[in-house]
């Protein structure tokens, strides 16, 4: 589970960093930019919280489970 963890959170940085990347090298005004670059971290801190709501779920499912047999 603890490599899971790690790959995931590589993953979502590894999108952010390309993301940012890209944003920076194409032509576009600082305050376009900007706002480009917040609204794409917005969208992947949301999409991570989203997942580990979904892993939190999961985890309560399987406690349960457990404590049932």
């Amino acid at each position: 589970m603890k490599n899971t963890g790690i790959a995931i959170i590589s993953l979502v940085g590894g999108l952010i960093i390309g993301s940012a990347l890209t944003m920076l090298f194409t032509p576009q005004s600082g305050p376009e930019l900007r706002r480009k670059i917040k609204d794409s971290i917005d969208d992947e801190i949301d999409r991570v919280k989203n997942k580990l709501s979904e892993v939190e779920e999961q985890i309560e499912e399987a406690r349960c489970r457990c404590e049932e047999n």
